[in-house]
């Protein structure tokens, strides 16, 4: 509509100066009031493709919040799981790293022992709709700059950290079962197993794996500024809860 306005006038232009009989100055009042019509014509027409454009941008930026927010309960949920975990390792590890190797240890405790030390856990983070959206430089179109900050941090600064913990202690656990399946001379006995849990390097071993305070924090760190992420878009969207 707009586009046919600004035709419209400048064809009323281009006849007023063809036109021999109106005077100068009639002409030069209706060409300035042309130019005007147009120019008024062109910022709608401008500001209409703008507020559009930017009512569609806000409508995926709103699919992806909510969306990351899915995310992020999804993280901490496994992220508290974990946590349990560690506490339970940090049992296991305390238990095998006090073993007396001159004492027969209970056959059950140890033969779940021997079970448990093959596993490890880490967080399984979901990252992939914030780096399509990020790859895509839409990051900028989240309208609330304290929560775009809090997001990359999240996913620039407090999981990467995570997982650097976490594959410190994945690393100290493979090198305990690399260790016991080298040195074990029936990987069948238990009290074959045993034996070289309970060498020096057995018990030095099993001792840098009980969860250290750093890794703890991190987990607990994720979840504390994945609850802020949470709640910030939760008050921005209240009707999609």
């Amino acid at each position: 509509m707009a586009d046919q306005e600004v035709i419209k006038h400048t064809k009323k232009i281009v006849s007023l100066w063809g036109d021999k009989r109106s005077p100068f100055w009639h002409k030069l009042k209706d060409f300035v009031i042309e130019i005007l019509i147009i120019v008024f014509a062109v910022s709608i027409s401008i500001w209409l493709h703008n507020w559009s454009e930017h009512n569609n941008e806000q409508k995926v930026t709103r699919t992806f919040l909510l969306g990351l927010r899915d995310d992020i309960k999804a993280d901490i949920a496994e992220t508290k799981e974990i946590l349990e975990t560690y506490k339970e390792y940090g049992l296991l590890y305390t238990w095998l790293s006090n073993l007396d190797p001159s004492k027969v240890p209970n056959r059950d405790s140890l033969k779940q022992a021997l079970v448990k030390i093959r596993n490890n856990t880490f967080l399984r983070a979901h990252k992939s709709r914030f780096e399509g959206f990020l790859s895509a430089g839409k990051i900028m179109t989240i309208e609330n700059d304290s929560l775009t900050q809090n997001i990359l941090e999240y996913y620039e600064e407090i999981l990467p950290e995570l997982g650097s913990s976490e594959g410190g202690w994945v690393t100290e656990n493979d090198k305990l079962n690399t260790y016991l399946t080298d040195n074990t001379k029936d990987l069948g006995s238990d009290m074959s197993q045993f034996q070289v849990l309970t060498t020096p390097k057995g018990k030095y071993l099993t001792k840098t794996l009980i969860p250290w305070p750093q890794l703890l924090q991190r987990h607990e760190a994720l979840i504390i500024e994945g609850n802020k992420i949470i709640s910030t878009i939760s008050a921005m969207y209240p009707d999609s809860k």
